[in-house]
């Protein structure tokens, strides 16, 4: 494993963890932004084992399924998580109504997980 994915891995945990911390408060919406992050440092940490550096979210998506997910080395399901994510962080930090069910935010929680998981199991040998 490279260090850029190693790193990426602590970051992603890191998020993790504070994502497990917010949803047991009183505003649980607040651990979508983590959650998201540690997919997103995730997916940094495996483009940069292929030299893929990018600076915008947009770019990282478009990236990850480039190299990823069309070349069938990680499931197209991962590319939608990715966009549920994403989609569920544009609306719980730029919405003003945007609040969500612990449900929808425990999920959201498991998806990041089940990626850090992916990740550690298949890349992080």
């Amino acid at each position: 494993m490279s260090e850029d994915l190693s790193l990426a891995i602590r970051k992603a945990e890191a998020y993790l963890s504070t994502a497990n911390v917010l949803v047991r408060t009183p505003h649980p919406t607040g651990a979508i932004t983590p959650s998201y992050y540690c997919f997103f440092w995730l997916v940094r940490g495996l483009l940069a084992d292929k030299d893929v550096f990018t600076k915008r979210h947009s770019a990282s998506r478009e990236m990850f399924s480039l190299h990823f997910i069309k070349t069938g080395d990680i499931p197209k399901s991962f590319k939608d998580d990715f966009v549920f994510l994403f989609d569920h962080r544009q609306i719980a930090d730029y919405d003003p109504d945007g609040d969500f069910p612990v449900e929808e935010v425990e999920l959201c929680i498991a998806v990041a997980e089940r990626f850090l998981t992916y990740v550690k199991t298949n890349y992080a040998s």
